[in-house]
Formats: C-alpha cells, sequence, structure tokens
C-alpha cells in the first residue's frame, strides 16, 4: 500500500559511525538521503543528528545529555514533513539501541533503518580483549580504536606529515600484534545476535516497517581477517532480519558490483566517503520506492 504524504512522518536511523557519518560534516547515507527525499519530493524534509552525551565531559556550564544537530529543510513550510532521526552514534554497540526505545515509542516511526554489526565484528588486535600489552605500547593507543587507520588526512602540510607519520606507525603496530596473534571482535556473532533480536522484537511493537542493512564490505589490507568475518556475519544478521519480518538490504552487495568498490571508502577501507553515502543512499531510497509501490 503506497503511503500517504498528507501527514508528518517519522523515519529513524540506528546504527554506529557507518550511520552517524565521519569528521566535522558527518557525511553519511542519511544525509544523501535527505537530499534526495528533497529533491524528489515538494513536502519538507527535515533532518535530526541525535546523541547521547555525558553531561559532565560535554559541558561545564550546562547540564546537557543529549547533542543534537538540526538540517533545516528551508522551502515553503508545511504540514507534510518527513522528519528522519539519525540516532547512530560512533563508538556504541548494538545493545545501546534499546536506551533509545521510549523515545522512538513517542515519535511513533513510519519506518526504522539498522545499520549494526560492524562495530562489533571489525577485527581488532587481541590485546583489546584481554589487555595484554608490550610495555612499551602508549596507554593512548591501547583503546578499541585508537589504532584503527585514519579516514583522510589534513590539508594543511605540516599537519598533514605528523598525521602520516603517525598513522604509519600506528598500523604497522597493529598489524604486527594481529600477526602475532590472530584478531578478535568486539562482540562474539552469539552475543551480538541475543541483542539484535532483542532489539528487533521491540521494534516490531512500533512498526511494521523495519529495514536492516547489511554490512558493507571491508578492506582485507588494512583490517584482515575481518571481510570474512564481515561475510559471516552478514548471513546471520540477513536470518534475524527475515525471521522478524524485517526487509534486508544487501550492502555488501551493491558496493562489490562497482567497478572499482575502493573509489566508495574513505583511506581506511571501511567507512563509505560521499560516493559512497550516495551509492548507498540511491539504492535505499530505490528500495523504499518500490515497497511504497507495492
Amino acid at each position: 500500500m503506497k503511503r500517504s504524504d498528507a501527514y508528518p512522518e517519522n523515519w529513524i536511523f540506528l546504527g554506529d559511525s557507518l550511520t552517524e557519518g565521519v569528521g566535522s560534516e558527518r557525511i553519511s547515507y542519511v544525509s544523501e538521503y535527505v537530499k534526495l527525499l528533497r529533491a524528489r519530493h515538494s513536502r519538507c524534509v527535515e533532518e535530526v543528528r541525535l546523541r547521547r552525551v555525558n553531561p559532565v565531559e560535554f559541558n561545564p556550564f550546562l547540564r546537557v545529555n543529549l547533542a543534537v544537530y538540526m538540517d533545516h529543510d528551508e522551502r515553503q513550510a508545511n504540514d507534510t514533513r518527513c522528519w528522519l532521526w539519525n540516532l547512530a552514534s560512533e563508538g556504541t554497540t548494538v545493545d545501546s539501541d534499546m536506551h533509545w526505545l521510549p523515545f522512538m515509542a513517542n515519535l511513533r516511526p513510519a519506518r526504522v533503518f539498522i545499520l549494526r554489526g560492524a562495530l562489533e565484528s571489525i577485527l581488532r588486535p587481541v590485546a583489546m580483549a584481554d589487555n595484554v600489552w608490550p610495555w612499551w605500547i602508549p596507554h593512548a593507543w591501547r583503546s578499541y580504536a585508537a589504532m584503527d587507520p585514519r579516514c583522510y588526512f589534513s590539508t594543511t602540510g605540516w599537519r598533514r606529515l605528523k598525521q602520516l607519520a603517525e598513522n604509519k606507525a600506528k598500523q604497522s603496530l597493529r598489524l604486527a600484534l594481529m600477526k602475532h596473534r590472530p584478531g578478535k571482535p568486539l562482540q562474539s556473532q552469539e552475543i551480538f545476535v541475543a541483542h539484535f533480536e532483542s532489539l528487533l522484537r521491540c521494534l516490531k511493537e512500533l512498526t511494521n516497517e523495519i529495514h536492516v542493512i547489511g554490512l558493507p564490505p571491508v578492506g582485507g589490507r588494512a583490517f584482515p581477517g575481518s571481510r570474512q568475518a564481515f561475510v559471516a556475519m552478514n548471513e546471520r544478521i540477513k536470518k534475524s532480519a527475515l525471521a522478524y519480518g524485517a526487509n534486508f538490504i544487501d550492502s555488501f552487495e551493491l558496493f562489490e558490483q562497482q567497478s572499482s568498490p575502493a573509489d566508495y571508502f574513505y583511506l581506511d577501507e571501511f567507512h563509505p566517503n560521499q560516493a559512497g553515502a550516495r551509492l548507498l543512499a540511491k539504492f535505499l531510497d530505490a528500495h523504499c520506492s518500490s515497497a511504497d509501490s507495492a
């Protein structure tokens, strides 16, 4: 059944940095999707990025536990707005989405999109799990993502040289650690699936349209072994999605079908760049438009 444009809608996006976006501009498939919708529809499309923050660390003068950025549609205001809520946050795993359930229930979402499993599945040095590090490794490098490859480098000469040198040292060390001892994910498949299916059960109470986006491919050079882990996780994600009546959107295959998949990712071979975000947004748009016309 085609959805009517006669009333406001709320669409919710859940995920980690692949959905929130990286860098100060936070370019993601959500922001690119907003552009597509605005270009095609007369109705106003609002984008809201919302994330939980530590009230003690975020602002010493104001007690704030939410940070928000709103990209307002500047076109003529009307009462047929579509609100896209990006609730994704870097460094969070799927179990954190449960904290948003009361908020999502109040929004009464027409659609929910989920891209989860990447942060949980990426293989990193096993020292991240057992905390057995060589004594000489700086403590600042020991957090789960501290040694991840950079997405991009500064255009300022001296800053770029510093970033290149530090990144090279980190990558050499990270790959050496993973060669010495096989990498390990932040969560096992079993733990992830348990949290993921709990989330799906709760979301089914809120909406009939749940869209689960499969993990995009990850580079084997930057993250050895993670590509195979993503393929295996995608099979589990797809199985759970179909079991709970959600639509599964295969982004892995989408990127693999491109003539040069690497062109759609930042230098870390993990996060989609603007071209990749636009490609995924168009894919989601076609998928949802097809569902609306069915």
